[in-house]
């Protein structure tokens, strides 16, 4: 049978067997909860990222509509004045372009 002092160190190995099972377990939990905080802040950051590159990008496409929108505006402007100055000349090319535009879609 075992000594009384075999017990004893026995009993006193399987304390600070559990003792650092326990430990390693806190450790192991905290270094968990601080990874998952690394990994979050990652993904706010990447987030915010795509997102001001999302917001650039929809400015540069609103610029460019809106030169766009000016130019045509402005195009059409110019030929309502062209039309309105020479009315005549005006509507003798737009007979020829629908003419040539005619027999071109009716060939075969």
């Amino acid at each position: 049978m075992l000594s009384s002092a075999t017990k004893a160190a026995a009993n006193v190995t399987k304390s600070l067997a559990e003792h650092d099972i326990r430990s390693s377990a806190r450790e192991a939990s905290n270094n968990a909860r601080e990874a998952a905080r690394d990994l979050n802040d990652r993904g706010h950051d990447i987030l915010n990222d795509v997102s001001g590159y999302a917001n650039e990008a929809g400015q540069k496409v609103r610029g460019l509509f809106d030169r766009t929108l000016d130019g045509s505006k402005n195009a059409t402007h110019r030929i309502e004045t062209e039309i309105k100055t020479n009315p005549v000349r005006s509507s003798a090319i737009a007979l020829g372009a629908g003419f040539i535009l005619g027999a071109l879609l009716t060939r075969r």
